[in-house]
């Protein structure tokens, strides 16, 4: 059963209410779990109050009742015809688990390596007999990047979402009144993360589910927690916080910990108005509850051994591996399963002492020095600790910077919020107080962890107390420029190559995409890319030029001008052309190279061709409600120009 909802007293609407109903529906997407949140809002004067309780919690997932769904989702086939995703996925499924993490991964090479020759070897053991691909056996998790896996699970959410508005709302709504959507995101989320996310949830909540879907906004996780937090605090069994306090929001999630810290400008007692002012930056980290269950999964490998170690983590000769993502297995996910429970339970007593029974064929031989006796493993307080170090240490310090911050200001902290779902730890919660008491600052958590970032997403889009988050775009094309690129025979044709004054075989005619259809594109802050590129050119050409007279690092003096094209391209398709060949939209800009600074210039003497030169130039691409490309080096621009979208 679903918990009651909290009461939570009415907040009035300090903002102009809007003249339409709407629609706004938060969508918190989560590590380990999801959620989202929706609120009607009726033609409303300005007098009118809106109650928290009228902001509703999608709760009717497939086959659970939840505030919340598992952030999982699976392409195995279900005998048992599951739906594959959430709480509904059968048994002996290639579940993946925590790809929200992924979104923001950066690999190194070696990982990359690891990740190819890992896809190698399982395409090696994969089964392309009749019988498996009429049972849909073949692992279609190898052919997905992150975005797709998130796509296909958002897929299902906005699916949900779409029905319980229908269900508890009608069916006309959807259809006649507009819907804003407002998207959560970590307080650090790189753009490329950003850009995933926004094609993502683009692609789910789309137009045939919301045909008046007239806006996407996105709020950062703390920015919501704390707009929900805030009304939590003005409980009076809670005490009210006061003009000019200072207090801290820790948005503890499953993968990342965000803070924000904000001012209370002003509270007026009788309406409950208040305006909230933000200090310092928000914050924040990998360090959420996920990498507890990541700790778990070391403090297994390391008491289990390398042979029982590779039993639990295969799954069978047929398994195609990971391919790059995180796969959890059936067994795996019965040990994550039974380690839940104890999680949540552990409140940091020295006493405590729990077993975990293992999965069939593991743990087979007892060792009661690594804790395993009759098919379990036993798990003691230090164990836990040391699970939870590396999250809670991580969390305090965070904390202790947004203090330090505030401090810096000439202000006080007078409150600690704890949100989300890592908040609900009891063993983090103790330590939070105990960091609290030594600053002499109130630590609170609210009843409602689960769902205060999609609850406060909601408020923060109707305008409650706030201005609204400005609506963002998807860029409409494709935006990069002619370039070369190595040679490699078995990508390039003969046809298509040159070789350089040093000896290099280049592909020519190439394209180097810098900004991709789809990208977001923020209000007042452009969606930018570089590439930094050179050309190279005989010395004895480039003394014909003219402009600057004597150059001091060749001795020439350049009579004629001499120039050099940037080729800028576009593309409308959704799979980006490879080859200039291919492209529909082309713009030239002309560069003067004489006009090149000196420091961004280079000569080398070349064996068979005599001396050449270099020249160093950034090309960037800015777009907005218009295109700009600019060619500047060492600072200076050589050219640019601006193009409709």
């Amino acid at each position: 059963m679903v918990p009651p909802a909290p009461i939570i007293p009415t907040v009035a609407n300090q903002q102009q209410a809007a003249s339409e109903a709407r629609l706004v529906i938060a969508l918190d997407y989560g590590t380990t779990y999801t959620g989202t949140s929706i609120c009607l809002r009726s033609n409303m004067r300005r007098e009118d109050t809106l109650d928290l309780d009228n902001v509703r919690v999608v709760t009717r997932w497939a086959k659970e009742e939840t505030l919340k769904v598992p952030s999982r989702y699976s392409y195995s086939p279900s005998p048992k015809g599951c739906t594959q995703w959430g709480h509904d996925i059968d048994d002996n499924s290639r579940i993946m688990a925590w790809t929200k993490l992924e979104l923001e991964q950066t690999k190194t090479r070696t990982q990359e390596l690891g990740i190819l020759c890992e896809l190698f070897y399982g395409v090696a053991l994969m089964d392309f007999s009749e019988e498996a691909i009429i049972n849909n056996d073949i692992p279609r998790h190898l052919a997905k990047e992150a975005e797709d896996i998130v796509r296909d699970y958002l897929d299902e959410i906005a699916e949900t979402t779409s029905e319980d508005i229908i269900s508890s709302l009608g069916h006309h709504v959807p259809d006649r009144i507009p819907v804003d959507l407002i998207v959560t995101h970590p307080a650090k989320w790189s753009d490329s993360a950003m850009n995933s996310t926004y094609r993502a949830v683009a692609a789910a909540f789309n137009t045939s589910r919301f045909p008046k879907l007239r806006s996407i906004s996105f709020v950062s996780e703390p920015e919501a927690c704390a707009h929900f937090t805030l009304r939590a605090a003005q409980n009076k069994d809670r005490g009210r916080l006061k003009r000019n306090d200072c207090f801290v929001v820790v948005d503890a999630g499953g993968g990342t910990v965000d803070l924000a810290s904000f001012q209370v400008i002003s509270v007026d007692s009788s309406t409950e108005q208040f305006r909230l002012a933000p200090v310092g930056y928000i914050t924040g980290d990998k360090c959420g509850a996920t990498f507890i269950d990541k700790s778990f999964e070391d403090f297994l490998e390391q008491r289990l051994g390398k042979e029982d170690w590779k039993k639990l983590k295969k799954e069978g000769s047929r398994d195609a591996g990971a391919g790059g993502h995180t796969l959890m297995n059936d067994k795996m996910r019965q040990l994550h399963k039974q380690f839940e429970a104890i999680k949540h339970e552990f409140k940091g007593d020295s006493a405590l002492a729990k077993t975990i029974t293992l999965p069939t064929g593991i743990g087979t031989i007892d060792n009661e020095e690594m804790g395993i006796v009759n098919g379990t493993i036993r798990i003691t307080a230090d164990d836990l600790k040391q699970m939870f170090k590396a999250s809670v240490d991580r969390t305090l310090i965070l904390v202790a910077g947004q203090i330090t911050q505030i401090e810096l200001s000439k202000k006080r902290v007078r409150n600690i919020f704890l949100s989300g779902g890592f908040a609900s730890s009891e063993y983090l919660y103790r330590r939070m107080v105990q960091f609290g008491q030594t600053r002499h600052i109130n630590v609170e958590r609210g009843g409602d962890c689960w769902t205060a970032v999609a609850k406060g997403a909601v408020l923060k889009g109707l305008g409650i107390c706030s201005e609204k988050p400005q609506p963002v775009k998807g860029c409409p094309r494709h935006y990069g420029v002619k370039t070369r690129t190595h040679f490699a025979p078995y990508q390039h044709k003969l046809s298509e190559t040159e070789m350089d004054p040093e000896g290099v075989q280049w592909a020519t005619d190439q394209i180097r995409w810098l900004v991709q259809k789809g990208d977001v594109i923020h209000p007042g802050k452009p969606t930018q890319a570089t590439y930094e590129c050179h050309w190279s050119m005989k010395a004895s050409t480039y003394s014909s030029g003219k402009g600057r007279g004597r150059d001091p690092i060749t001795g020439y003096t350049p009579s004629t001008e001499v120039t050099r094209d940037v080729v800028f391209v576009a593309s409308a398709r959704d799979e980006v052309p490879a080859r200039y060949a291919e492209i529909e939209k082309v713009v030239s800009l002309r560069c003067d190279l004489t006009e090149v600074p000196d420091h961004m210039t280079a000569t080398y003497q070349n064996k068979q061709s005599g001396k050449y030169m270099k020249f160093w130039v950034t090309v960037t691409v800015s777009v907005s409600d218009k295109v700009r490309i600019k060619i500047t080096s060492g600072g200076k621009e050589l050219a640019s120009t601006n193009l409709p979208l």
